[in-house]
């Protein structure tokens, strides 16, 4: 026969406040630790934290709060070249793809990463920043 335990008491279920779980949620984006070991100070399971960011995502989303932006986007049309131009514009493009083109990796806030070209005009990467630290 095993061994059984008869655990008698309390049982141990503690309710969390919104206020205790967003500052939870707040130490485990400022302070750098992993999503464990702050569950693990806490004395709860990292699902819990998971779930408790996917919840109150949602209903920040659901209140109007910093949601899923759309941005607005316009194709344009390509200019009436003739000939000889296309041909100069596709050596152009041929010489671009074959260069190694350099790669930044800027991490941003929530443990996103941002990966754009090194050659991208600083206003659009700063647009690009803040749309992704504010989605």
């Amino acid at each position: 026969m095993g061994r059984v335990e008869i655990l008698t008491g309390v049982e141990r279920r503690r309710v969390w406040t919104d206020e205790d779980k967003l500052r939870i949620l707040e130490e485990v984006e400022t302070s750098g630790s992993g999503v464990a070991e702050i569950a693990r100070r806490h004395d709860i399971l990292p699902q819990q934290i998971y779930t408790w960011r996917k919840k109150l995502g949602r209903d920040i989303r659901s209140s109007g709060g910093s949601g899923v932006r759309l941005l607005p986007v316009a194709l344009i049309a390509p200019d009436a070249q003739s000939e000889p131009d296309r041909a100069a514009a596709a050596e152009k493009v041929t010489a671009k793809r074959s260069a190694k083109s350099s790669r930044i990796e800027i991490g941003c806030k929530g443990g996103r990463v941002l990966k754009v070209d090194a050659s991208i005009a600083p206003e659009t990467l700063k647009a690009l920043i803040r749309s992704v630290e504010e989605a």
